[in-house]
C-alpha cells in the first residue's frame, strides 16, 4: 500500500492556495453557447482563471463522459446530444489557460430534460445554445494561475493551480 501513494505522490501533487477575491455576476441570452458565452465575459473582465457557477435553460445539449477499461479512466468515449430543451440544473467549472496560453473553460454540469430524465457530463463547446437564459457567477482570485496541460501520468488534461 505505502509503494501505491509514493507512486501515486509521484504522478500529481494535491495543491491550494489562499486568494483574496471578487465575483462577475451575469446572464448569457438566447442563442449564445454556454462555453463560448462565459469565455467571453472572462475576457471583457480580463480574467485569466476563476471558478464557474451557472442555471439556466439550453436548446440542447453537448458533452461527453470518460470512458474507462478495467475500472480506470482512460479517455473521453463519444459525443452524447441532447437535441431538445434542456434545463440547466447544475454546472460548475474552472476558467483557465490551455498549453499555448488560449482561454480554456473546464466545464460539468447536469441537465434535465422535460420527461424529467436527467443527464450529465463534461460540456463541449459550441453545443450548448441558451434557450431563454443562463445565470452565471464567476469567482475569481486577484493572484491565482490554472494551467490546463495534459498530464502523460493521468492520460487526461488536468488544471494546476499557481500564485
Amino acid at each position: 500500500m505505502g509503494e501505491l501513494l509514493k507512486e501515486a505522490k509521484v504522478m500529481r501533487q494535491s495543491h491550494s492556495f489562499k486568494s483574496e477575491s471578487f465575483t462577475i455576476y451575469g446572464s448569457l441570452s438566447q442563442g449564445v453557447d454556454l462555453m463560448e458565452g462565459i469565455l467571453e465575459e472572462c475576457r471583457k473582465h480580463n480574467v485569466t482563471s476563476g471558478m464557474v457557477t451557472s442555471i439556466g435553460s439550453l436548446q440542447k445539449a453537448g458533452y461527453v463522459l470518460f470512458k474507462s477499461d478495467n475500472g480506470r479512466p482512460n479517455g473521453y468515449g463519444n459525443e452524447i446530444t441532447v437535441d431538445n430543451p434542456v434545463e440547466l440544473v447544475n454546472c460548475t467549472g474552472f476558467v483557465c489557460e490551455d498549453e499555448s496560453g488560449d482561454l480554456d473553460l473546464h466545464l460539468h454540469g447536469m441537465v434535465v430534460e422535460e420527461s424529467g430524465k436527467i443527464s450529465a457530463g463534461h460540456f463541449l463547446k459550441g453545443m450548448n445554445p441558451t434557450l431563454i437564459t443562463v445565470e452565471f457567477s464567476i469567482s475569481c482570485g486577484y493572484d491565482i494561475h490554472a494551467n490546463r496541460t495534459f498530464n502523460e501520468n493521468l492520460g487526461f488534461r488536468v488544471i494546476d493551480f499557481s500564485k
